[in-house]
């Protein structure tokens, strides 16, 4: 089962994408309508005030500066990646360590394609019942399959789920790669490397140089002091080791992005200053053919 900690990550990157929703449409970076529906009283209620939604910006970024931003980018980047990927004929989503996610319930081009989310028991059957009391029941398009990514195979747990090996398909692989052990990393990457040609994968990872405390970005390893008081930080990649790392499980890096891209993409054009952290970024690649 998942432990407090484990949920805690979850609800504090929900709890992000809830203040987000509090900005002015010209300047939001994303419209999240189900993510109150994720998070429990009294969270909702607080997040009404101003002075509570700053705050907690204040002290999320208190742990490193940038780190509310960079949630909140990286967010609308996979929502772009998603969209494009069914824009150029997938029709499903698997979201590897689902969370409190909510592309499924409120990204419009989803409505008509299969989505399977994949994730701790413990934090699954809580999202579940959030969401069934949120909607009014679970929607027909979403498929909830509990996994620990330690000690239990992708393909093991989608083996005879709605997953269609045969068909193409985007994987979502957002906050998880940082808590879990190179193996299990190892191993989710070789199965999505399996998938059908064109499949594409989505995921963050934590910059190695941090996990290992040889850092130079400002901050860094208070950040690591942190999560080791939660939820520990044991596995990160580095920028330029990517491709090869990649490569033998047949997946080809497509995109490599973080704070630079973020500004110049999402934030220089709202004219919107906002900082966004360095450590963590996310990156793009596909099934080769």
């Amino acid at each position: 089962m998942a432990s407090p900690r484990v949920r805690n990550t979850a609800v504090g990157a929900a709890t992000c994408r809830l203040i987000e929703q509090y900005q002015p449409e010209a300047t939001r970076l994303f419209n999240d309508p189900v993510i109150r529906g994720m998070l429990s009283a009294p969270i909702p209620f607080l997040m009404r005030l101003a002075a509570v939604r700053n705050f907690t910006v204040k002290q999320t970024d208190g742990v490193l500066a940038g780190l509310y931003g960079e949630q909140i980018c990286r967010t609308r980047y996979i929502d772009d990646a998603v969209v494009a990927a069914l824009e150029q004929g997938i029709q499903q989503l698997v979201i590897l360590g689902a969370g409190y996610d909510t592309r499924a319930y409120r990204l419009p081009d989803l409505q008509g394609v299969s989505v399977l989310e994949v994730d701790l028991p413990s934090v699954q059957a809580d999202k579940k019942q959030k969401v069934q009391k949120f909607l009014g029941g679970l929607p027909a398009h979403v498929t909830y399959l509990p996994i620990d990514f330690d000690t239990q195979r992708l393909a093991d747990v989608l083996t005879g789920a709605a997953y269609d090996r045969s068909r193409p398909a985007v994987f979502v692989w957002e906050a998880v790669t940082q808590y879990i052990t190179a193996d299990a990393v190892k191993q989710t990457l070789d199965f999505v490397g399996h998938a059908a040609a064109g499949s594409r994968l989505v995921f963050t990872y934590v910059l190695k140089s941090v996990i290992e405390r040889r850092s130079d970005i400002p901050g860094a390893n208070k950040l690591m002091d942190f999560a080791a008081r939660g939820a520990p930080f044991i596995f990160g990649l580095e920028p330029a080791e990517l491709p090869a790392f990649l490569a033998p499980f047949g997946l080809d890096l497509t995109a490599d992005v973080g704070n630079a891209y973020y500004q110049e993409s999402y934030l220089k054009p709202m004219t919107r200053a906002m900082e966004v952290m360095e450590v963590e970024r996310v990156a793009q690649a596909v099934v080769r053919r």
